[in-house]
């Protein structure tokens, strides 16, 4: 997962690029392939405005949160960004014919890989 940060018309904070990036990982259970996040933090009139925009494949995700706070906005962006993604793998996963999507391939190669452990009597010596 790749993590863009700009700032506007805001100095920069490393300890709010920090606390992004530790929010970010409750969100990389979700990762199907590999992400390109892109944050953009600004001000307006008081209001601190956070916009995170998720590219992961072909699917493009986007939360943008508003509040008088930086770490509150970043909170709720992470929110509805789980809420999305959460939603987007449980789509793809229960999928109306699994065994065509991605995770129904995956589990039949896992049926088909897994060992066999079962213990074949050795055969007798006749003689």
């Amino acid at each position: 997962m790749t993590v863009d940060f700009t700032f506007i018309h805001v100095d920069t904070s490393e300890a709010l690029m920090q606390y992004a990036q530790e929010r970010l990982e409750k969100i990389e259970k979700f990762e199907l392939k590999p992400m390109d996040v892109h944050f953009t933090v600004s001000m307006h009139q008081h209001e601190c405005i956070v916009e995170v925009s998720v590219l992961e494949g072909r699917r493009k995700f986007r939360a943008e949160g508003v509040s008088d706070d930086f770490y509150r906005s970043v909170e709720m962006v992470v929110n509805k960004l789980t809420r999305q993604l959460s939603k987007d793998k449980s789509r793809v996963k229960n999928h109306k014919n699994p065994e065509k999507s991605n995770y129904g391939k995956i589990a039949r190669l896992n049926d088909q890989l897994e060992p066999d452990y079962t213990l074949v009597k050795p055969l007798r010596k006749v003689g």
